[in-house]
């Protein structure tokens, strides 16, 4: 498919003076007709819009494909985001288990340290000097004892 000037125009978005300087310089490729005017190849016309599509922001075409077979840029974020939250959970619960058990031992070694502080303080009860004891002196003799 060819297009004419006036059509190359309309279908790049670009005023014909601007493709005319750009056959003129060599960047469009066109042929010249018998009449005078120019046939320029829609092939061609895209490469060079594609080129210089820049100078015109309004012409710039974004096509997205039916199927995209790529994860979008935003999914893969999220996706990283995903995995590194998962693995910051199972460190998490590592440590939790790790701190868990520190617990319990922490708690065995109280209650070890509880039982023998029982038994020393049995054994140091047990070792206090016992006062002599006298026999029960009776009325008559406290009176004169």
């Amino acid at each position: 498919m060819s297009y004419t000037l006036g059509e190359a125009a309309k279908a790049a978005g670009f005023s014909k003076p601007t493709l005319s300087r750009a056959i003129k310089n060599g960047k469009l490729s066109a042929k010249r007709l018998d009449d005078g005017s120019y046939s320029i190849d829609a092939a061609e016309l895209d490469r060079w819009k594609d080129a210089n599509g820049h100078r015109n922001s309004a012409v710039k075409k974004i096509t997205t494909p039916n199927e995209t077979h790529e994860i979008p840029l935003g999914t893969s974020v999220l996706q990283a985001e995903v995995e590194k939250l998962r693995a910051q959970v199972q460190a998490d619960q590592r440590e939790r288990g790790f701190l868990e058990q520190r617990i319990e031992d922490l708690r065995e070694r109280a209650e070890r340290a509880e039982r023998k502080e029982d038994q020393l303080h049995a054994l140091l009860v047990d070792l206090r000097p016992q006062a002599p004891s006298e026999p029960r002196k009776g009325f008559w003799g406290r009176l004169f004892g």
